[in-house]
């Protein structure tokens, strides 16, 4: 099921931070859209749920520094 939610980031402090946040969910093939933000330190993810899961991503991005905090309603 394809899916559209922000998520917020912890840990993001500057642009090579986003750069890297990119750099990690980018790898993940269910991702068909990603704009992550610095100023509301959180990302836009479009993503294939049968592909790709929210724990998948927040562990991917803690092994990275980052904390993938649960979705914003």
């Amino acid at each position: 099921m394809k899916m559209s939610q922000h998520f917020p980031i912890q840990g993001m402090t500057c642009a090579n931070c986003v750069r890297h946040v990119e750099n990690v969910l980018k790898n993940f093939p269910g991702i068909s859209l990603l704009q992550v933000n610095l100023e509301n330190h959180d990302a836009l993810i479009e993503y294939d749920s049968e592909s790709v899961t929210y724990e998948a991503m927040a562990s991917a991005l803690k092994e990275a520094g980052y904390t993938l905090d649960k979705i914003k309603d």
